[in-house]
């Protein structure tokens, strides 16, 4: 077999793998909509629980598979979100229209935010994308009369096939789902993913066998910010608005914790821990308000005893655990 027919082959039989994978989760989708149709509050948290996913995937892109530490990802994420109101509520598009504008509105800003950031490295490029990411905050805080400024914009109405809790939820499910499997496709596990990882371990070596590395990062910036911008726009759509609060530093921060704890070089990692942040933030703060400590100590917790993430954890545990079974083939 020719290495061209090879690679067919194999390309071929991952497509296939793909679909089976997104036909899979989608009829899981379809079986939690049936499931928990009644109950509002599951519907509430899983929903919850998959744009955070989306959005600490959609991150991790940049950390884990580009090393490229950005503090602005909360500024994308409300842009996504306000776009999407501003569409539905002031200019009276339907949510499937506003929820496609949404994301692409986010790349632009994002292409504009990576081109001037991508000049600068390593720490002065995470404070810089954190200074555009405040920019994006004082511009909603300040502009009231298209932003509403503090009180956000309120008044998102859904009909038809999403008017509905039980179809709302399975539109965000099946987006999410889609939009994870062409991350983890197209965007990781190819060649642009491959570029992308030989750029985070050795640009200098990237740079000599051809490969344009401020070209790469700047295509990465904007990939992360689209699917950032899918993100925003589902949880404006799961919270009825758009508010401040959502392109402020704190929520900048909440995929870099996902991407952390659950661990940056898989891209199971940070789904671990969106669901392990959603639990904290749900469950915790029953008993306390002071949750946030929960979640800085276990943060603290996971980076001096586990640095590489739960995740990586887990697989070297399993590993011993086999090999000391003597099932070697899993060692």
């Amino acid at each position: 077999m020719t290495e061209t027919r090879f690679r067919e082959h194999m390309a071929s039989g991952m497509g296939r793998s793909y679909s089976l994978w997104l036909l899979a989760l989608i009829i899981a989708a379809i079986l939690l909509t049936y499931l928990f149709h009644s109950n509002i509050f599951v519907l509430s948290l899983i929903q919850e629980l998959a744009v955070m996913i989306l959005f600490a995937t959609a991150y991790n892109l940049m950390l884990g598979f580009s090393g490229l530490l950005s503090f602005g990802h909360g500024g994308l994420f409300g842009i996504g979100a306000y776009t999407l109101a501003l569409l539905m509520v002031k200019v009276k598009l339907s949510a499937l229209w506003a929820l496609m504008a949404a994301p692409l509105l986010t790349s632009i800003a994002a292409w504009g935010m990576g081109w001037l950031c991508l000049r600068l490295t390593g720490v002065y490029f995470a404070f810089l994308t954190l200074a555009f990411s405040q920019l994006i905050w004082a511009v909603i805080w300040k502009w009231r009369s298209l932003t509403g400024g503090d009180d956000g914009i309120i008044g998102i109405e859904l009909s038809g096939a999403i008017g509905s809790s039980a179809g709302l939820f399975l539109l965000i499910l099946i987006v999410v789902i889609v939009c994870a499997v062409l991350i983890k496709m197209l965007l990781i596990d190819s060649q642009f993913g491959f570029a992308l990882r030989l750029i985070r371990e050795n640009p200098r070596r990237a740079r000599a066998i051809g490969i344009n590395v401020r070209g790469y990062q700047l295509l990465v910036f904007c990939a992360s910010g689209f699917f950032t911008g899918i993100a925003g726009a589902l949880y404006a759509l799961h919270s009825g608005g758009a508010f401040v609060e959502y392109a402020s530093v704190a929520k900048s921060f909440e995929p870099i914790w996902c991407s952390l704890v659950g661990g940056i070089y898989t891209f199971v990692g940070p789904i671990v821990g969106a669901a392990l942040m959603l639990g904290l933030d749900h469950f915790i703060s029953r008993f306390t308000e002071s949750w946030a400590l929960f979640a800085g100590a276990v943060l603290i917790i996971v980076v001096l005893f586990a640095p590489e993430g739960i995740v990586r954890l887990a697989e070297c545990f399993y590993r011993r655990l086999f090999r000391r079974v003597g099932v070697e083939k899993w060692a």
